[in-house]
């Protein structure tokens, strides 16, 4: 998050913006935990044979938000949505180690996502409240390299 904060002024973003969207977004905020989240719960329904309607996508995508929200914000931090997972499916205790394996491959990619995604949505918010123009009002580039 320290780093985050120190970016977004970089990007454009007032620092009124980053100092609220930022940490939210460390707390809440979890886009790489939601993926994993779905792809945990769909390589264990997929394991064992069990089919995808309609109304089980609906309780896939309620459980890996919630998945998202209870997991912790650090690497490897996921033990405990994996075990809502195993609960809410009905899936045997077996199923946990090969949860964890997912979990340790793809945990940097989750983890990238989280940190990258907040300062995507203070961006978002910079551009929703100043409109169109508003990387020309600060005249900041960040595309542009310095020399």
């Amino acid at each position: 998050m320290p780093v985050n904060l120190e970016a977004a002024p970089k990007m454009g973003v007032p620092q009124g913006i980053s100092d609220v969207v930022i940490p939210v977004g460390a707390a809440l905020h979890k886009d790489g935990s939601v993926i994993g989240g779905v792809l945990k719960i769909l390589f264990a329904m997929s394991l064992f044979h069990q089919e995808l309607t309609f109304s089980r996508l609906i309780v896939v995508v309620g459980v890996a938000i919630l998945v998202g929200v209870v997991m912790g914000a650090i690497p490897s931090g996921g033990m405990i949505g994996e075990m809502l997972i195993l609960s809410v499916f009905g899936f045997p205790p077996e199923t946990l180690p090969l949860l964890a394996a997912i979990s340790v491959i793809i945990d940097p990619l989750a983890t990238l996502l989280n940190a990258t995604g907040d300062n995507v949505a203070a961006m978002l918010v910079t551009r929703l409240t100043d409109g169109v123009a508003w990387k020309e009002k600060e005249g900041v580039q960040p595309w542009a390299r310095k020399a």
